[in-house]
């Protein structure tokens, strides 16, 4: 009866998203992901970082797996900044394995004006998706008058053109400013799916069947509120057609020791159907190049009493190269 209970209240949570694309709760560590023009946007020389998570495990024993792997070089030119990058993407959604596997190349150009630092960022691809059709379920399998009300063989009108293939583009914008050194905001604003491809398994073409652009503005950054510690406030807010989600939060960052820097933080995400949605919880540590992050959601929607509170396990790492580039100003001198 439990099993029964949570199949239906997902069924019905699920019901009310409309379209969303791939996203984390880490969100700040999957830049690529986030906004095209994070393209380069860090100091160094090459970025690469992963993302893991793993979510509705308390749901079905097939939990949704979402790999992402980003790969950047910067290149500077007195002060322009050129830079490029690689994005892959892979999801699988349980049991009846709907699988999307999405490569994207990312370009930006960024430069600091009057102490503002601004970036232009764009990025294109492929995605393909595919899924088992045999695994799902219809209506005209229902068997009113057999020996059980709902009997899976009975055959189906329903016909897929699986899979599917189809490019994607997207651009953004970043601005960001440092204020007396020690408050340093960062605004960004980015459009996904800005060509409206049509994803259908049955090869329909109407307004239903285009993937809908996808508005993500985001504002984060640090501020310096002691010699030891650092806080790190975000907001993310995404709207795609009716599906609207909003996630705010923080990390804390402790600055007291010169390699390792630890920090702990926590964000709800709240969508227009579900209200509160879930609360993550992270922890991890900048150490030389690198840092790290562990996070779990916990659901706290309406879909808890099926989930008991059983979320998504999120994992990220990050490494950035020293910059390769010079620190020192050349001055033409003329000798004699």
């Amino acid at each position: 009866m439990k099993k029964i209970v949570s199949i239906i209240s997902i069924v019905l949570v699920c019901g009310q998203i409309v379209a969303q694309d791939l996203h984390f709760s880490q969100f700040y560590a999957s830049p690529l992901t986030l906004n095209p023009a994070n393209t380069g946007w860090y100091n160094g020389d090459f970025r690469i970082s992963g993302n893991y998570r793993q979510q509705w495990k308390a749901i079905d024993a097939k939990p949704f797996s979402t790999y992402a792997l980003g790969v950047e070089k910067q290149f500077a030119q007195y002060l322009n900044f050129y830079s490029v990058g690689v994005q892959l993407l892979s999801d699988e959604s349980g049991y009846v394995g709907l699988k999307v596997h999405k490569a994207l190349l990312s370009g930006s150009y960024a430069r600091n004006i009057n102490g503002h630092s601004i970036s232009l960022g764009v990025q294109g691809g492929v995605v393909y998706k595919t899924t088992n059709i045999g695994r799902y379920t219809y209506d005209e399998q229902f068997d009113l008058g057999g020996n059980v009300v709902f009997n899976p063989k009975l055959p189906t009108s329903e016909i897929s053109q699986d899979p599917i293939l189809y490019p994607l583009f997207h651009a953004g914008l970043l601005w960001s400013k440092t204020f007396n050194g020690k408050f340093a905001p960062e605004v960004g604003l980015a459009f996904f799916n800005l060509n409206a491809p049509k994803e259908t398994f049955y090869g329909t073409s109407t307004q239903n069947t285009q993937l809908p652009l996808r508005t993500s503005f985001s504002v984060g950054g640090d501020f310096t509120i002691s010699p030891t510690f650092i806080i790190q406030p975000t907001i993310l807010y995404m709207v795609q057609r009716q599906g609207k989600e909003f996630l705010f939060g923080g990390n804390l960052v402790y600055t007291a020791f010169e390699r390792i820097k630890p920090f702990v933080g926590t964000f709800i995400r709240y969508g227009n159907y579900t209200n509160f949605d879930a609360s993550a919880w992270v922890i991890g540590a900048r150490y030389g190049q690198w840092r790290g992050g562990v996070s779990y959601d916990f659901n706290i929607s309406s879909l808890h009493t099926a989930t008991s509170g059983r979320g998504a396990f999120e994992v990220s790492l990050v490494y950035i190269t020293p910059s390769a580039r010079s620190s020192l100003i050349k001055i033409p001198c003329d000798r004699l």
